[in-house]
Formats: structure tokens, C-alpha cells, sequence
């Protein structure tokens, strides 16, 4: 009786242990997913950014042989305006990507805990059982 008293116990143990651990793989799933689609959207933003960009790059020709002080004015403007918004994109890319790894982190962390506890109460339920059977 005792043994499969332990075998049902070991067997909920895995079960619960199993379950955490499946539900720590979806958490980082879900969000390796949502930090996917924003890394996605901010590309995009960054495309349309560079297109009109390039559009106006096309514009100031023009104005190359009118006035070729006033367009390497505008043309540094706009190299620095772009720079900005690429570091600003990268510093959110990188935030985003941090505020990812946290909750994976502290997801983990939380299942780590739960296995934890699991095991030790289902190893003292072991030794409960064995020194009855005794």
C-alpha cells in the first residue's frame, strides 16, 4: 500500500511540476511574441521614417546649385535629425527588450519557487509515508 501511497504522491509531484514549468514556457512565448510584434512595429515606424526621409533628400536637390551653403545646412539638419531618431529607436528597442527579459525573469523566478516548494512538500510527504509503512 505504501508504495503505491508513494507512487500516487511522486506522480502529483510531477504533474504540478510539469504544470509549472508548461506554464513558465507560454509566459515566455507570449512574451517573446509581444516583444517580437513591438521590435516589428518600430521597424516599420523606422522604415516610413527612412521613406520620408528619402523623399525629402529628393526635394533639396534642387536647391544643391541654387544655394549649396543653405542645402549642406539642411542636409546636416537633417542627418542629425535622423541620427537622434535612430538612437532614439534603438534606446526604446533596448528598453522594451529589458522590460521583457524582467518579466521572463521574474516569471521564472515564481516557478522556480512553486517547484521548489513542490518537491520539498512532496519529499516530506515521502518520509511521512515510508516511516508509516514502517
Amino acid at each position: 500500500m505504501a508504495d503505491q501511497e508513494q507512487t500516487a504522491l511522486w506522480a502529483d509531484a510531477n504533474r504540478r511540476v510539469l504544470d509549472d514549468l508548461s506554464e513558465l514556457s507560454i509566459a515566455a512565448v507570449k512574451e517573446t511574441s509581444e516583444l517580437l510584434a513591438d521590435l516589428q512595429r518600430s521597424s516599420l515606424a523606422a522604415l516610413r521614417g527612412q521613406h520620408d526621409a528619402a523623399v525629402r533628400w529628393h526635394a533639396m536637390w534642387p536647391e544643391l546649385f541654387a544655394d549649396p551653403l543653405r542645402w549642406y545646412q539642411k542636409v546636416l539638419l537633417e542627418s542629425v535629425d535622423t541620427a537622434q531618431r535612430t538612437f532614439r529607436l534603438i534606446g526604446a528597442n533596448a528598453k522594451a527588450l529589458s522590460q521583457a527579459v524582467d518579466r521572463v525573469h521574474a516569471t521564472a523566478e515564481q516557478t522556480g519557487q512553486r517547484v521548489q516548494e513542490t518537491l520539498s512538500t512532496s519529499a516530506s510527504r515521502a518520509r511521512e509515508a515510508v516511516r508509516r509503512a514502517a
